[in-house]
């Protein structure tokens, strides 16, 4: 794999911001195992996987603490890591518009830097906890960007998780007034990921298929139970796996390798 790590200005953000960005190339185990390596040919593109770092992270979170590099490689699937500080992944009412920044700006940048595929079936975003939320929120602001989007221990039940941070049992360092306008009221907006479903099929638009993941002994468990039905109440394509574990990089690690599984991805990079 060939890794960047890319500092820019971001007009959307008003600040400068960093992302790592993994793109497939020829390694030496497939030159000296002779396996078929025919990663450059005129207008090749590849597959995407924008994936996004929880809460307390950043950027940098996914390659210094799981294997990513080797797994993408094993796919020939480029990555691409940014930063959304504690945002939840919203446009945030006092603060900095990350949603705008990840759904228009950055796919625009790296498609204009990387031989990244722009097509819908080629694009993916997944993430953990509060990146998790964040690969819905992404996918399904845009569903025609986004062929699917994955949802590691994730913070699905964004009124779910506000309702315990109120009562004391779920913390985080999250400036809930500055994130909402009003966050007592967030069921039926847009930031409700359920009514965000109801809304684009009552729209008539395409929506992306969801994996959904948690730790059966995560603090976050019981909430992704409850996502998990009200999920199948929509009807959208959803899969979903529970496995032994916490809120922890080994669960992360090990399960991420599940999603790529799941992805629809394809042998080779693709023409367009």
């Amino acid at each position: 794999m060939a890794f960047f790590q890319t500092n820019f200005f971001s007009p959307v953000l008003g600040f400068n911001t960093d992302i790592n960005v993994l793109i497939p190339t020829p390694n030496s185990d497939e030159i000296l195992n002779h396996k078929k390596s025919d990663y450059f040919f005129d207008g090749a593109k590849y597959q995407v996987l924008y994936l996004l770092h929880g809460a307390y992270g950043d950027y940098s979170d996914w390659m210094r603490l799981t294997s990513i590099e080797k797994y993408a490689q094993n796919h020939k699937l480029a990555v691409v890591m940014p930063s959304a500080s504690n945002s939840f992944y919203q446009d945030m009412f006092r603060g900095s518009s990350y949603l705008t920044y990840l759904t228009e700006e950055l796919p625009q940048f790296v498609k204009a830097l990387f031989p990244i595929s722009a097509k819908r079936e080629n694009t993916f975003t997944a993430g953990l906890s509060m990146g998790g939320y964040g690969a819905l929120r992404l996918a399904l602001t845009k569903p025609e960007q986004y062929a699917a989007c994955a949802s590691l221990s994730g913070a699905i039940d964004i009124e779910g998780c506000l309702e315990r941070v109120k009562n004391g049992t779920m913390g985080g360092p999250f400036l809930w007034d500055s994130i909402f306008e009003a966050s007592a009221q967030i069921a039926g907006t847009d930031a409700d990921l359920f009514a965000l479903i109801k809304k684009r099929k009552a729209e008539g638009r395409q929506l992306p298929k969801v994996f959904q993941s948690c730790g059966t002994e995560d603090f976050i468990y019981p909430l992704n139970i409850l996502a998990h039905q009200r999920l199948l109440e929509t009807g959208i394509d959803l899969t979903y796996e529970e496995h032994p574990g916490i809120h922890d990089w080994d669960y992360w690690d090990t399960h991420i390798q599940r999603v790529l599984e799941w992805l629809p991805l394809a042998e080779d990079s693709v023409k367009e």
